[in-house]
């Protein structure tokens, strides 16, 4: 066995790290901040950005994939209690949304000053929507699939031998969500709830269930994607192409580049998911030669200060863009400006990640316990698998065999 592949039989109490999850993560964040700071940096409805965006559109359904199958894959052959369960995910995932949403609405309010009492009727509102800033919608989501977990679990074992015609089930319902959602001139209570509707479970609905099943098959998943390389880099060839020249089309039809990006459409679908298997495909080949050398201790260091810097990075792209209009990145020319403020957001998003996890509030900030001395930390046991437990990680504690395996 490879050093990247899975381990699925594993002795109680021991934990499996998943090292090709590690590079998925790492490509996936390194991803969303380009897109964030395409869309930042450029006009909405600019055509040559808009081309560049809808390539990087795939990250949130990478994200949900990934979050399914890490989650899945700890609880597969274990019991989910889930009052522990909902009030560890509560403390690692909904504190640190909180605290960012108070954040974002403030940094709103600096460009966009109110009375009191209209602000907090704008707080609570983001609150419940995901809508504080571009990025938290994320988090609400994960919070509601840590809601309905225990049940999605269950789900995935009634449904053992037959995963393949709930993946298709669950494809042919993404596609219907896809083309309801992306819809150019919606009216009536549809077009009041469309922009709150990102922030909700059922929009994303396939890609957890891909997530979800992925988890449940892992060593045969893992077998498939090393073992079909070459079809993988044709499926992102072709997904590609269909993606782009879908965006290319509607902007050919007169639909402005905004609305041609939009991440609700059919077609992303398939793009969505080759990206995703190749990415794993990438970590595998990497897990399969780390050595523990310089440039693997960063891609793991930078997978486990991913969750902070996701969290944090929008306030350097706003500081340098909205705040920062006249900062020397955001005016160079097009596309370097893009390039200039992407390295300024990635270098600076991880220093002060790594400055704030040696804090007492490195947990609400960043959702990982301090890294140094005392501070605000998690009680012992739960401390052990603070790393598992935010969006997208993948150490994956092993439990008690409460079932047989779902992997039949």
């Amino acid at each position: 066995m490879t050093a990247g592949a899975f381990e699925l039989r594993r002795p109680m109490g021991r934990t499996v790290h998943i090292y090709p999850a590690d590079m998925v993560r790492v490509l996936t964040f390194a991803c969303v901040i380009g897109v964030h700071t395409v869309s930042t940096v450029n006009p909405l409805d600019s055509v040559p950005g808009g081309a560049v965006v809808m390539l990087l559109h795939f990250t949130r359904e990478a994200f949900f994939v990934l979050t399914a199958f890490v989650l899945t894959h700890r609880y597969r052959d274990a019991g989910v209690h889930p009052v522990p369960f909902w009030r560890r995910r509560l403390l690692l995932v909904g504190v640190p949304y909180l605290v960012w949403s108070v954040v974002y609405t403030g940094l709103g309010l600096v460009t966009a000053p109110l009375p009191i009492g209209p602000a907090l009727l704008v707080l609570l509102r983001n609150v419940a929507t995901g809508t504080a800033w571009f990025h938290l919608y994320f988090l609400l989501v994960s919070l509601q699939f840590y809601l309905v977990f225990p049940l999605f679990r269950r789900l995935l074992l009634v449904t053992r031998g037959r995963h393949g015609l709930l993946l298709a089930a669950s494809a042919f319902l993404q596609v219907v969500i896809d083309l309801w959602l992306h819809d150019p001139v919606p009216t009536g209570a549809k077009a009041e709830l469309l922009p709150y509707l990102g922030s909700v479970l059922l929009s994303y609905q396939f890609f957890l269930v891909l997530g979800g099943v992925a988890a449940v098959h892992a060593s045969r998943v893992d077998s498939w994607i090393r073992g079909h390389t070459g079809l993988i880099v044709a499926a992102v060839l072709l997904g590609g192409a269909l993606a782009e020249g879908s965006y290319q089309w509607s902007i050919a039809h007169g639909v402005g580049a905004e609305f041609a990006t939009d991440v609700f459409q059919p077609v992303m679908v398939p793009w969505s998911v080759a990206v995703t298997a190749a990415f794993y495909a990438i970590g595998a080949a990497w897990a399969d030669r780390r050595a523990g050398g310089r440039a693997s201790r960063f891609v793991e260091r930078a997978s486990d200060r991913s969750f902070g810097v996701f969290l944090l990075h929008p306030t350097i792209l706003w500081a340098l863009t909205v705040a920062g209009a006249a900062s020397p990145a955001a005016q160079l020319p097009a596309p370097w400006s893009s390039f200039a403020v992407y390295g300024v957001a990635v270098v600076g998003a991880l220093l002060i990640v790594e400055v704030l996890q040696r804090t007492a509030i490195s947990l609400p900030l960043t959702g990982k316990s301090r890294t140094a001395g005392r501070g605000w930390s998690l009680p012992r046991r739960t401390r052990a698998a603070a790393g598992a437990d935010t969006p997208g990680s993948d150490a994956i504690e092993a439990g008690r065999p409460a079932l047989r395996s779902m992997d039949a």
